[in-house]
């Protein structure tokens, strides 16, 4: 029971940590265009 204590607010912290990186990464448009490269590669 004392490992839930110690690794339960560790998970929600790096949980927390990558959904702000994710919500700066899409404002800032890293995932806009997914389909443009793949074609550009099968129209050379």
């Amino acid at each position: 029971m004392s490992a839930l204590v110690f690794l339960v607010p560790i998970a929600i912290g790096i949980g927390s940590i990558f959904a702000v990186l994710f919500m700066v990464a899409a404002n800032r448009g890293q995932f806009d265009d997914l389909d443009d490269a793949p074609q550009r590669m099968l129209d050379d």
